[in-house]
């Protein structure tokens, strides 16, 4: 069974732990750029950047970002897909 952005927040909300805050960080991030202005879109693209790399060097914190990041992305697009 296939869970849910919204569930995988919820569950990572409640557990302790560097990939854990990440992934609710990166969820966060994701949820609040279109709310944002240029700088802060500026901001928030860099900051990706960061956490790519970061990822690739093993950072947990930045894996979860990442993570968290990809799965609402993801999800956002198989939700256009069904108003075409």
């Amino acid at each position: 069974m296939k869970r849910t952005v919204q569930e995988k927040y919820e569950y990572n909300k409640r557990r302790k732990g560097l990939f854990s805050s990440g992934y609710c960080f990166g969820v966060a991030l994701y949820r609040d750029y279109p709310k944002q202005d240029d700088e802060g879109k500026m901001l928030t693209k860099a900051y990706i950047n960061l956490s790519s790399v970061y990822a690739r060097e093993g950072q947990t914190f930045s894996k979860g970002v990442m993570c968290g990041y990809r799965d609402k992305a993801t999800e956002r697009k198989n939700n256009a897909r069904y108003w075409r």
